[in-house]
């Protein structure tokens, strides 16, 4: 099990959006920490390595949780729709 650590945008993110999808997304954060690391576990979650560093996990059809991972901890950065992590990703590569 790896440590998640939540950002303040994260959190002002999740408190917008609808209770069921605000669920959905902690959920999905919880089984991140259990199953990172474990490949076979991460296809089946639906996680994806974005980047060097970064990662995703599909809350909905259009949510996604954004990870960075720090080499030590996850670090859920934010709650994001498809558009706006491709739009973050072109800012990263920068």
């Amino acid at each position: 099990m790896i440590r998640v650590l939540l950002t303040e945008r994260i959190k002002k993110t999740a408190l917008k959006l609808p209770s069921h999808l605000r669920e959905k997304a902690s959920q999905a954060i919880a089984d991140v920490s259990a199953a990172f690391g474990d490949t076979h576990q991460h296809r089946g979650l639906g996680l994806r390595k974005l980047a060097r560093r970064s990662y995703e996990i599909r809350v909905e059809s259009q949510w996604r949780v954004v990870f960075i991972y720090d080499g030590k901890a996850l670090i859920a950065y934010d709650i994001m729709n498809h558009d706006d992590v491709s739009l973050w990703l072109r800012g990263q590569r920068k």
